[in-house]
């Protein structure tokens, strides 16, 4: 899969648009509290939530692998109070940060435990004692990408682009891995636009193992964003409050349970059934 996330820049700019549900940001900043924090967004899209942090004021460091989500990430108004970086988690710099953020479901653009567990372990490695992981993945339990068809064929949807049509295609469902086709037809021109994607719908057993070869210490599992426990029968998110030791001091770059192999974050991956995607 491409590192570019969307191919099309008209969709980019659309991005924030079609995503504008603040239910997971709002929990997000609701656990952070205060103002001070030392925080990293990792996969942090168009940066609405990085500077969201940066105005209640924290410290915040974004960063992005996809270059066209990164461009308007930096061209916000008060982007400037952000440090902004082209990369992944171990493209951040070594901290120490008091809080790593992921949200929008970015973690399941993570389709490997190979990449799960770099991403856990870079992350870990850059938290202050006593410093946490909050990101979220959808509870396969409730099977949403059932909901990821247009069986009735394209929506009609008015934008700031002008009329468009959508539909949506599941492509696959292949274990844990769920592809899916997105289509866009812009009206005024005529150009229509197709993005595939893939997400992985990790089990909350793996997960936990996976967080624990990473040297997280102690893990909250919640499952919807009023902050109620996960349930694997009922709950629609898995979202992770993972914390490092208080005595635990950051780690070196090279130093840890790291697994070692190149890994990346892949680029944003829209569900149509989700108004907040950062």
């Amino acid at each position: 899969m491409a590192v570019d996330g969307y191919a099309d820049d008209r969709l980019v700019a659309l991005y924030d648009e079609f995503n504008q549900g603040t239910w997971d940001t709002d929990f997000y900043a609701a656990e952070l509290g205060g103002t001070g924090l030392r925080v990293a967004d990792v996969g942090c899209g168009t940066g609405s939530f990085a500077v969201r942090l940066a105005q209640l004021g924290h410290t915040v460091t974004g960063v992005e692998p996809a270059p066209r989500m990164l461009a308007v990430a930096r061209a916000r108004p008060d982007a400037k109070r952000v440090t902004w970086l082209d990369g992944t988690a171990r493209d951040l710099p070594t901290g120490p940060f008091d809080a790593a953020v992921m949200t929008g479901h970015a973690f399941q653009c993570l389709l490997t435990d190979e990449e799960i567990l770099e991403t856990l372990t870079e992350v870990r490695r850059r938290l202050a004692p006593g410093g946490r992981f909050l990101f979220e993945t959808r509870n396969s339990g409730r099977r949403a990408w059932l909901d990821w068809q247009s069986p009735d064929g394209p929506d009609a949807v008015e934008s700031s682009a002008g009329p468009l049509l959508t539909a949506w295609t599941l492509v696959e469902v292949l274990g844990e891995l769920v592809t899916f086709e997105a289509w866009t037809r812009f009206e005024a021109d005529g150009a229509e636009v197709t993005d595939t994607s893939t997400l992985r719908f990790v089990p909350p057993a793996r997960l936990a193992v996976l967080l624990d070869e990473a040297g997280y210490s102690a893990i909250e599992w919640r499952g919807d964003w009023d902050g109620s426990a996960f349930d694997a029968s009922t709950s629609r998110e898995i979202i992770v409050v993972a914390s490092v030791p208080q005595e635990e001091a950051p780690a070196s770059a090279g130093s840890g349970r790291a697994f070692r192999r190149e890994a990346g974050l892949h680029p944003p991956c829209l569900p149509p059934s989700d108004g907040s995607i950062a």
